[in-house]
């Protein structure tokens, strides 16, 4: 029981030292936004954008952000202290409902309840990140059409850039509003480019910074170049859009095997009410119906990967 306490206390105390610190965080970008806005009207009309020191510099955090999953590279629409916040319900909930309502040992409880917090954590961080780079994915045809025609109107490839950065929607303009601050800090295209690829891993920018380099040094025209490669881009979103239609069948199954258990049981409760109450009410049943719930949650979680990883070109 000490142990349990000690290994709850330390979670505890982690959960909330990780809060506060990105609490402080939000609140200090917050009153920077603020003194902009008042400073230059114009920019409290900007969409948040990203901070090149944030997203290149290496801090002390790292190892805790790689435990959590939070990427400084990306802007999250919902904050990562809430994914925190959710991540420490799940720990207490597990917690509270593993000792009191299940009987299992504190020290095996306080390791499952840490798990799935964790679990948590990551999972809401990281479906944030694979919308943030599917939507950046989406629109790379549209960014290589546009520079396509900026550069054969006889425009260099930085002022291309920067039309990018003004005219398409967030996230490709926060991303290219970075690639403008590395030019001018001496960064050369395709370097920053690729750096679009360091911060969001869509693959399809790597492919797009070697364009560039391979152009560079090899001359020829540019914006023929840049045609051939945006109608590879399009063929490509147009597979991962036939990939996931395809995979609609196989989603909706699995969501039906998920919801199964659930259906079943609660059919099962109001034809025989007497036999189901047995498995909250006796230690045995109260047992059976956490791995029940345990095997179901693990399930899904192991499909749904299956899926992402069937449906990634």
């Amino acid at each position: 029981m000490n142990a349990a306490v000690i290994i709850g206390i330390g979670v505890a105390l982690l959960s909330s030292m990780a809060g506060l610190w990105l609490a402080f965080d939000a609140c200090k970008r917050r009153r920077i936004e603020r003194q902009l806005a008042a400073v230059l009207p114009a920019a409290a009309a900007r969409p948040q954008t990203l901070s090149l020191r944030r997203a290149q510099v290496r801090t002390k955090w790292q190892l805790f952000h790689r435990l959590i999953n939070y990427d400084p590279g990306i802007v999250y629409t919902i904050r990562p202290i809430y994914a925190l916040l959710m991540g420490g319900i799940a720990f207490i909930a597990i917690s509270y409902v593993g000792t009191t309502f299940l009987g299992f040992a504190p020290p095996t409880v306080t390791l499952a309840a840490a798990g799935a917090g964790l679990l948590v954590t990551r999972s809401l961080l990281g479906w944030q990140q694979r919308r943030f780079a599917n939507r950046l994915f989406q629109q790379l045809p549209d960014v290589v059409e546009l520079i396509t025609s900026t550069v054969k109107a006889g425009l260099p490839v930085a002022e291309a850039f920067r039309v990018v950065a003004h005219d398409m929607p967030q996230p490709t303009a926060g991303q290219f509003e970075l690639v403008l601050k590395e030019l001018a800090l001496g960064s050369q295209p395709e370097d920053a480019l690729y750096g679009i690829y360091h911060r969001t891993h869509v693959t399809e920018y790597s492919m797009f910074a070697v364009t560039m380099a391979v152009q560079t040094k090899s001359g020829g025209s540019l914006a023929e170049t840049l045609k051939i490669l945006g109608d590879t881009v399009r063929q490509r979103v147009g597979l991962a859009g036939r990939a996931k239609a395809l995979a609609g069948e196989v989603i909706f199954s699995a969501r039906a095997l998920t919801a199964a258990p659930f259906v079943v049981g609660g059919l099962m409760y109001l034809l025989n009410p007497r036999m189901m109450t047995l498995l909250f009410t006796d230690h045995t049943g109260r047992m059976m119906l956490a791995y029940a719930g345990t095997s179901v949650t693990l399930g899904a979680l192991v499909i749904q990967w299956m899926i992402r990883r069937g449906t990634t070109l």
